[in-house]
């Protein structure tokens, strides 16, 4: 790194120091990147921490970004959770959260899945609701196995939201490879049906990334410990 670049670099760090932080009197602002699935499953808990312990504290809570890295390089988010498959290799500071599986979804009264068990068959002759982001419909880590493993499936479907999965296929054919943290939480709302994938596909892992001008901020370094925690309870 050039001598001035690295210079400026310093001073922005001592600019960014802050002497100390107390959640239940400092105001604070922070900015969280997640996918709606990371915003049910370790955000939901997170906001509830912060409603209990800091009150002066506002967290805006962004959607997931395409280019993650570039959202903390331009410091539009404070910290991104991201699939560790997704975000790539890198030199951000980083810290595991938890993994999760995928399942199969169908309507509880599906016509042609009337057991606790999915067939290769079919998986494959039903039509799918697939999770895809942006434009160009980007598929989630599960779909992109199947497409790269040369799986050939009927997509009926797409949509940009974890969530809005299981509330999609009520009252259809449709099958959907979900989360399995997150569809347990929304089987009491929409009655679904979770069953064993008949392909195998790799688990997710998610992970917090943020830029290194903030690792020893005090503040932000309170709202990492609070996700790391939230994270460990889950399990």
């Amino acid at each position: 790194m050039p001598r001035r670049q690295l210079s400026l670099s310093r001073i922005e760090q001592l600019l960014l120091r802050r002497p100390g932080f107390d959640p239940a009197s400092d105001a604070r602002t922070f900015s969280i990147s997640a996918s709606d699935y990371a915003g049910l499953v370790l955000l939901t808990p997170l906001v509830r921490i912060i409603s209990n312990e800091a009150p002066n504290v506002t967290i805006h809570l962004l959607p997931r970004a395409r280019d993650a890295a570039r959202v903390l390089q331009t410091n539009q988010a404070d910290i991104v959770i991201e699939p560790i498959e997704l975000f790539g290799p890198n030199d951000y500071p980083t810290a595991s959260l938890l993994s999760d599986r995928w399942l199969c979804a169908v309507d509880a009264n599906h016509p042609d899945v009337t057991g606790d068990t999915l067939t290769e068959t079919q998986f494959l002759e039903l039509p799918h609701l697939v999770y895809g982001i942006g434009d160009d419909r980007q598929l989630n880590l599960a779909d992109q196995h199947l497409a790269n493993a040369g799986v050939q499936r009927h997509i009926e479907v797409t949509v940009e939201s974890f969530l809005l999965n299981p509330f999609l296929i009520k009252g259809t054919r449709l099958v959907s490879l979900v989360l399995e943290r997150a569809a347990r939480r929304l089987i009491g709302t929409v009655d679904i049906k979770l069953l064993e994938s008949p392909i195998s596909v790799p688990d997710i892992h998610e992970a917090m990334y943020w830029h290194p001008r903030h690792t020893t901020d005090p503040g932000h370094k309170w709202l990492r410990e609070k996700l790391l925690n939230v994270a460990q309870q889950l399990d």
